[in-house]
């Protein structure tokens, strides 16, 4: 590209940003400094938002192709010069709370989902002995933590169309049982339980027993109006249910999750967390916005549910296997060159995963439409190269 036309196209990207999310930051200085932030000029040809590698196509780690929504951006702007200021405040606690429909003291906000689960962990092992009972393969970070503390995991096989069975778990609980892990939709197989067996189930967990219920991925349900287990919450005393503003939310690098459980589990989890540090005013105002704005939400799952329609049908055209999802990902069959696959794709700067725990399997996080493409592209090319 000669550099008159690269200063050309930096020039009318900088203005079209300008007038697309900047001018609603004008009117002061503070907004005119921040959208200064917000309009930086990137010239972007194929990867998605975030990345600095304009040739880059990211499709490895379930990450919001997206970004964050206009009003997350717009308040993490406002708020830019309030970072001296510790954020002793519950603001975010009382807008979860109301926006779920519980009280604020069932409202445990987290450095992301992980620190949920891992003070979950803490507060469950730290003095006793005892196993977790989770799906496999499925979401690892319970499972994972419990033998980091020398404690056991039972690991029960999913059913042959790739979901939790429920039954097997439930008849995996012992004596020592302590925690239950139930990754929903899960991961890495992307398969969303019935709501009436999931319901049947935490009621069938023994009360000393605690379910973690992990719902990282449940916005991208094809059914919109799939219940939440959230409400399930005021009336057992034994279920945490963890949510992440990684995912639909598109925040996952200000590191936002939140549990919900009766006040009397979360004081225990909190006691091996740091409450009140824990959170920063960046990403309390990130999460504020972004949950104010459940319209990116829904564009986010519609994004995601078109690329994987576009997914499925290019790679089944090829002849290969998927497994159709309610998540942001999807898995896909291509036996023991897997390793190979994503060795030459990531020469071409498309990176994808292994599918963890599903050998011959790789995981695709679907991305914008030109990096969907862009993918099927180098994939092809890798495929008749093998």
């Amino acid at each position: 590209m000669a550099s008159g036309e690269s200063m050309n196209r930096r020039r009318f990207l900088r203005n079209t940003l300008l007038g697309s999310a900047g001018l609603s930051l004008a009117g002061s200085s503070i907004y005119e400094a921040a959208a200064q932030i917000v309009n930086t000029p990137r010239v972007e040809y194929v990867n998605g938002v975030g990345l600095d590698d304009p040739m880059l196509v990211k499709l490895s780690i379930n990450e919001n192709p997206l970004g964050a929504s206009r009003s997350a951006v717009e308040s993490v702007a406002k708020y830019l010069f309030k970072i001296n200021r510790y954020p002793f405040h519950t603001e975010l606690e009382e807008a979860l709370a109301k926006f779920h429909g519980v009280t604020p003291d069932m409202i445990f906000v987290g450095t992301g989902s992980t620190e949920i689960l891992n003070t979950l962990a803490l507060s469950t092992y730290f003095d006793r002995q005892g196993n977790t009972v989770t799906g496999f393969p499925s979401y690892p970070g319970l499972p994972s933590l419990t033998e980091t503390l020398n404690r056991q995991v039972k690991r029960v096989p999913l059913t042959p169309s790739w979901g939790l069975d429920l039954d097997a778990m439930l008849k995996a609980i012992d004596k020592d049982t302590r925690l239950v892990s139930v990754c929903n939709p899960n991961n890495p197989t992307g398969q969303l339980l019935a709501p009436a067996a999931l319901e049947k189930f935490l009621r069938a967990v023994p009360p000393e027993v605690v379910v973690c219920v992990d719902e990282a991925y449940i916005h991208f349900a094809d059914d919109p109006a799939y219940p939440s287990m959230i409400p399930i919450t005021k009336k057992l005393g034994n279920v945490v249910v963890s949510r992440t503003f990684s995912k639909a939310y598109g925040i996952a690098g200000l590191r936002v999750g939140f549990g919900v459980a009766q006040p009397a589990l979360l004081k225990r989890m909190m006691a091996y967390g740091m409450p009140d540090i824990n959170k920063n005013t960046l990403s309390i105002a990130a999460a504020l916005g972004a949950l104010a704005d459940q319209d990116h939400v829904k564009r986010t799952v519609r994004l995601a549910q078109q690329g994987k329609e576009f997914l499925y049908a290019e790679l089944q055209a090829m002849g290969y296997e998927v497994i159709k999802t309610q998540t942001l990902f999807v898995p896909v069959k291509v036996g023991a060159n897997a390793q190979t696959i994503i060795d030459r794709l990531a020469e071409r700067k498309v990176r994808i995963n292994q599918a963890f725990d599903m050998p011959g399997y790789i995981r695709i996080s679907v991305g914008l439409p030109r990096e969907n493409e862009a993918f099927i592209t180098a994939f092809k090319s890798v495929r008749s190269a093998l």
